[in-house]
């Protein structure tokens, strides 16, 4: 059965199924890219925790190296991983919201097509 041969309802539905899926593809997408970006910055306290406080800290600006406070660094640095475990949180929760809607999605359209397959009206 080709798409054309398609009720309209299910073909919407299946162009549903594939927009909801390219969703779910950026929200997990964005999300891994939050959590690679929240080791680097538990990495980077993990460091700073190790330093004495008067230990010279560098920090990268575009090309360039500025010497800037440990502790406002570190400040900075909790603040970001905190943003960061929010964002990740947040995208969690959309993404199970999307993965439920695609699993819902293709229920129905395999409940439409099983009955749009099955010849109706002669019995056995």
């Amino acid at each position: 059965m080709s798409q054309q041969e398609l009720p309209p309802e299910l073909q919407h539905r299946l162009m549903q199924l594939q927009e909801s899926q390219e969703r779910l593809r950026a929200i997990m997408i964005r999300r891994q890219q939050y959590e690679v970006e929240l080791r680097e910055v538990q990495r980077a306290l993990e460091e700073l925790e190790k330093l004495s406080p008067n230990t010279p800290v560098y920090k990268t600006v575009g090309s360039l190296l500025f010497l800037t406070d440990r502790d406002k660094t570190i400040a900075e640095l909790q603040d970001r991983k905190e943003t960061l475990e929010l964002h990740i949180k947040t995208l969690e929760r959309q993404e199970n919201l999307a993965r439920k809607q695609v699993e819902e999605l293709r229920q129905k359209i395999s409940q439409s097509l099983s009955s749009t397959t099955t010849p109706s009206g002669g019995g056995a």
